[in-house]
């Protein structure tokens, strides 16, 4: 059977504005440098609680899912958002998404329970256009039955400081770096930001899944913000069990 629906985040949902990432199920190698130094113009951090322990089945619940996404979003290009020549002067919205949570599988069930899951971040009508999502689909560098992955993120941006006086560059940089056991990592900018996992043989640590994956979205209109995207998480597909809801998203400066 097949749970569907769509509902807007609660405010419970939303943690607000905050300084640093969630915090996460431990990955190595993780270096975050998304945030602009102090005095930054046009830039705004928050996080999403997306699932929240969220039980997976219909008549018999076999697991739960935790789902957050650190979301950085920069109105780049050294142009104020309120400009109405924005786009044509080069500004460009980028939103960065950073995403972290766990997947826990009932100890009455098999680890071996689920074959493959996916987490979707999909535009709607927000006109967010979907531009990257890592680590992408075959990078894997395979090491007996490990599967290691590694997010390389860097994006060059003009801001503005100063009260708008003054421009610079910042690099936003990410990286981390993971490893899973006998399952492999899938990634599509196809129309969405989607990031998936499918087993490759059975393992006892499936019954405990790391999510771990960076997204990227553009915009060209400031003016249309917020907007309203969504996000979908599936495990064994549509006909097993599938969650899909949607939140908004603000600039918030």
């Amino acid at each position: 059977m097949s749970t569907d629906k769509t509902t807007e985040l609660s405010d419970s949902q939303v943690d607000g504005i905050i300084k640093g990432p969630v915090a996460g199920p431990p990955s190595s190698g993780m270096e975050n440098d998304l945030i602009p130094p102090p005095g930054t113009m046009y830039y705004i951090q928050r996080t999403y609680n997306f699932l929240d322990n969220y039980e997976m089945g219909t008549s018999r619940k076999f697991g739960r899912v935790t789902w957050n996404a650190d979301v950085y979003t920069y109105a780049a290009g050294a142009v104020s958002p309120s400009d109405p020549n924005f786009a044509s002067q080069g500004g460009t919205i980028y939103t960065v998404m950073v995403h972290s949570g766990l997947v826990t599988i009932y100890d009455q069930f098999s680890a071996d329970v689920w074959k493959h899951m996916y987490f979707q971040i999909y535009p709607s009508e927000s006109n967010l256009v979907p531009s990257l999502q890592l680590p992408y689909s075959g990078s894997e560098n395979v090491v007996g039955d490990k599967y290691d992955y590694s997010i390389r993120y860097g994006q060059g941006m003009q801001m503005l400081k100063n009260q708008g006086s003054e421009a610079f560059s910042f690099n936003a940089k990410y990286q981390q770096d993971i490893s899973r056991v006998r399952a492999k990592q899938t990634s599509s900018t196809a129309g969405v930001v989607q990031f998936g996992i499918d087993t490759v043989a059975g393992s006892s640590t499936h019954r405990n899944t790391e999510v771990f994956g960076l997204s990227v979205f553009t915009h060209k209109n400031p003016s249309q913000f917020p907007v309203r995207p969504g996000f979908k998480f599936d495990i064994n597909g549509n006909e097993n069990w599938t969650i899909s809801e949607g939140f908004d998203l603000n600039l918030g400066f």
